[in-house]
């Protein structure tokens, strides 16, 4: 008996040994293994303990579903990060990222009070990218036609000749000024039409507002983020003149923020958020050619969000938003000059003519993340498509 036991005892041994030497020689990362797809039911081995994120996640947005999925999907968990989810957004939630308390860690929405508020002293550090695109122009039902242009998408004429309404540094605005700027239009034209003591503009506190003056007559044209000119099309009888990335194709509308002190601090940490985010990317853009996949992603948001089936998934696949995980320091450089131009960043301390905001731009824990997947996945071409871009835009 005891020889029996002998035996079994180095079977398990060996048996041991041979499996330690298959995850090596299958490339895996030592830290943290490879993780299954959701789909494929495999068993995923426990990663190390990254620490915790406290993240922005807006009640009810569908702009950030790439985190949602991340999460609602285990990503973030297999990865070796603890997400917890905070409902916080615009300049609140980035004077707690500038701040030494621990209310949040990562805002992933907006852009333009990003710039003002490095403008106005605060040290935040972009890292990565929630979606690129997302904005539009809308008009009364059956108003559009006025407004288009087969040679220059809008027509500039009657857009420099229309009352416009939309809530202040809207990104659709400012894609759509620099649009006329570049097509001719002088700035101090487009100063006067600014102005509100001329009557050709309106401003207003929230998107909804926008909408319902579009609906009143009170402006001809408005300035949404994209999903909403969509889910007020019907309520409001609106009507869409453009999608404001066919002015500016993969113009950078919302990036992920954090702080330079939270960045070093909890490097690990991020590097492990990326990566969850860059896989949570993939299973999305898996669903566009996927029925089954798209299905599961389509009903992890709704669940999530708490909107309709339908609204989600058209934002998610019906060419609403453009999500995009890379920095893409390129773009953020194209948006802060036209933001300048538009005089959304005036008033700072910072001269943003003279700033360089690459300085505010920390992409090594998205390339590390990416490099990691990369190395587990060699044959991965979605990986390698990621790295092209990421070469190409930073």
């Amino acid at each position: 008996m005891k020889k029996i036991f002998v035996a079994i005892l180095i079977l398990i041994l060996i048996s041991g040994l041979m499996t330690g030497c298959s995850q090596k020689a299958s490339g895996a990362n030592t830290a943290v293994q490879p993780v299954a797809s959701v789909t494929d039911g495999a068993a995923v081995t426990a990663p190390a303990d990254h620490g915790k994120l406290k993240v922005s996640f807006p009640a009810g947005s569908v702009r950030v579903s790439i985190n949602i999925l991340a999460q609602e999907l285990g990503y973030f968990q297999e990865e070796g990060v603890s997400v917890e989810p905070v409902n916080l957004g615009g300049v609140d939630a980035l004077t707690a990222i500038n701040g030494s308390g621990d209310q949040l860690d990562i805002l992933n929405t907006g852009f333009v009070n990003d710039i003002q508020s490095i403008g106005g002293g605060y040290d935040l550090t972009f890292i990565a990218g929630t979606a690129v695109e997302g904005g539009a122009v809308i008009a009364k039902k059956g108003q559009a036609e006025r407004f288009k242009s087969a040679d220059t998408i809008i027509d500039i004429e009657a857009v420099t000749g229309a009352k416009l309404g939309f809530v202040r540094n809207e990104a659709a605005w400012v894609i759509t000024r620099q649009y006329l700027l570049d097509h001719g239009v002088a700035n101090e034209t487009i100063a006067a039409i600014e102005a509100e003591d001329t009557g050709s503009v309106s401003y207003y506190a929230q998107s909804t507002n926008v909408a319902q003056a579009v609906q009143a007559g009170e402006v001809d044209l408005g300035f949404l983020p994209l999903e909403y000119a969509i889910l007020y099309a019907d309520a409001y009888d609106l009507e869409i003149v453009t999608p404001s990335g066919a002015l500016s194709p993969d113009y950078v509308c919302c990036r992920e923020v954090t702080s330079a002190g939270r960045y070093a601090s909890k490097y690990d940490a991020f590097v492990a958020y990326e990566t969850a985010r860059i896989r949570a990317f993939e299973t999305y853009k898996q669903g566009v050619t996927d029925p089954e996949v798209r299905s599961k992603v389509v009903q992890t948001v709704v669940e999530y969000t708490g909107k309709e089936t339908e609204y989600v998934e058209t934002c998610l696949y019906g060419g609403v938003t453009k999500y995009a995980v890379d920095p893409n320091t390129a773009g953020i450089v194209s948006y802060v000059e036209a933001a300048y131009n538009s005089g959304a960043l005036a008033g700072n301390a910072t001269d943003f003519s003279q700033y360089d905001i690459r300085q505010n731009v920390s992409t090594g824990a998205y390339l590390e993340a990416l490099n990691n997947l990369i190395a587990r996945e060699p044959d991965n071409a979605f990986y390698q498509e990621l790295l092209a871009q990421y070469n190409a835009a930073n």
